[in-house]
């Protein structure tokens, strides 16, 4: 039987190198104080003894994990379902694999998988920390703030505020500028349909409408959705058409075929999302119950995801580069770890995006 072949160590690339254990290690370890000459022959050594270097034991005198947690904060099956998301830990993802890093997604879906992370990140489980999707209130935002550890976050509206550097778009000029294209598009009688409150972009939204509004703004045409899915969608726009239905003194129930003739009586003749996701749930709603886009409704979303192009027509929106807000992420983490200069506060672009449902 033939003995196994042990695995060749530092020491044979020493010998083979004719150079000391100290110097290879400073040249496996990426340290600059190497000359030339014997960086040359450690690599032809490395070749010829055919080593593969100890990534573990590196990390170890490096102290590092080579690790990048990504934390989401909501739950599992519409965190799945977010194409935004997917989006983000993909290019983040890549970009830490690019430098040697391992990605690891977190969910905090509950305060006790709350506490756990927690517990994580003041143990040191990852060199460096990206949060997503968080709510205003969540305490781990504290417990971050209290840690030493490199953390960047998505920012979505939180701006300054936040103790962390920060990625983010600002959402209130988007917002303008798209309910801008509507009203030069003829729009004037504007419903809307903001995002659930735990996210701060959800309001700055709301204000970048009110902004272009100005005084045709009408808070009675402003309905809360209670997520960011379909069927929050779905359900936002029902009660929009439920208030709209209560001065004549009926509620919609069954009633669906009035809808047109009711988006008709009160001179509504379009309508803005918080999201892409909220636009195709409310949209899918008015086309089954007889509803024409764009022709008695214009709708358009904000997101420019994958909901956006799916549907028919498909939504005018606000395109954010998601890829962007992965690459970023990973990118600020990365800086820290490494101790080099990075941004407190990265904006990324805008832009709308028109497309059918607003009749361009």
């Amino acid at each position: 039987m033939a003995i196994p072949r042990k695995p060749a160590t530092i020491m044979d690339v020493a010998a083979a190198s004719g150079v000391s254990y100290a110097t290879v290690s400073r040249y496996l370890n990426g340290n600059p104080h190497v000359s030339a000459k014997a960086a040359e022959r450690i690599a032809a050594a490395v070749k010829q003894v055919n080593y593969t270097p100890n990534n573990a034991a590196r990390s170890l005198v490096r102290q590092r994990t080579q690790t990048v947690a990504f934390v989401v904060h909501g739950q599992p099956d519409s965190l799945i379902a977010d194409p935004n998301i997917n989006t983000i830990l993909l290019n983040a993802n890549q970009t830490l694999g690019n430098a040697d890093y391992q990605l690891i997604t977190l969910i905090s879906d509950s305060p006790a998988a709350g506490a756990r992370i927690a517990r994580l990140a003041s143990s040191g489980f990852a060199d460096g920390w990206i949060l997503n999707t968080f709510h205003k209130d969540d305490p781990l935002f504290q417990r971050f703030a209290n840690i030493s550890v490199p953390v960047a976050i998505s920012g979505v509206g939180y701006g300054s505020a936040i103790p962390f550097p920060t990625v983010d778009i600002d959402n209130r000029l988007a917002s303008r500028k798209l309910t801008e294209h509507m009203l030069g598009r003829g729009y004037r009688r504007i419903a809307y349909i903001i995002g659930p409150p735990y996210l701060p972009c959800s309001d700055e939204r709301l204000l970048g409408f009110q902004d272009a509004m100005a005084g045709d703004f009408d808070p009675a045409l402003v309905i809360r959705s209670d997520g960011w899915t379909r069927p929050d969608g779905r359900n936002a726009v029902v009660r929009l058409l439920d208030s709209l239905a209560e001065p004549s003194g009926s509620r919609l129930a069954g009633a669906d075929a009035s809808v047109p003739e009711l988006l008709a009586e009160h001179h509504i003749d379009a309508l803005i999302c918080g999201s892409d996701c909220i636009a195709a749930g409310a949209m899918n709603y008015l086309l089954d119950r007889g509803v024409r886009v764009p022709d008695d409704i214009a709708i358009a979303g904000f997101d420019d995801s994958a909901d956006a192009t799916a549907m028919h027509p498909q939504l005018t929106t606000v395109h954010q580069p998601m890829d962007a807000f992965g690459v970023s992420l990973a990118t600020l983490v990365l800086d820290q770890i490494e101790g080099r200069p990075f941004q407190r506060t990265v904006f990324l672009p805008t832009e709308v995006v028109a497309r059918g449902s607003t009749g361009e």
